[in-house]
């Protein structure tokens, strides 16, 4: 059970680097459930169950960060999308972080 919070917590850093933040989000919640479970029924010793709930603290205030950042995204208004050149295939997007593919 350890090993499957810290593989979800590992996944969780790696989509916030890469602003895949829903993810991340997603992630952080998991490892979180996961880390508590450890800390009720596996954790032995209280230094380990003092450092687990201070690693979930840290995720879970990251994890709000998220959740604020993310309704903040969904309530601006919308951008206005330059159109792309096109080409025979598709169009091309410059300067965008994410271009929809169709």
């Amino acid at each position: 059970m350890t090993e499957k919070a810290i593989d979800l917590a590992s996944k969780a850093a790696q989509e916030d680097k890469a602003q895949n933040y829903e993810e991340a989000l997603r992630l952080y919640q998991h490892a979180v459930q996961y880390f508590l479970h450890v800390v009720k029924y596996e954790a032995q010793g209280d230094k380990a169950k003092q450092s687990i709930r201070a690693k979930c603290a840290e995720y879970l205030d990251r994890a709000e960060k998220l959740k604020e950042y993310l309704k903040k995204k969904e309530k601006a208004p919308p951008k206005p999308v330059k159109e792309s050149q096109s080409e025979e295939k598709g169009g091309y997007c410059y300067g965008e972080a994410k271009c929809p593919v169709e």
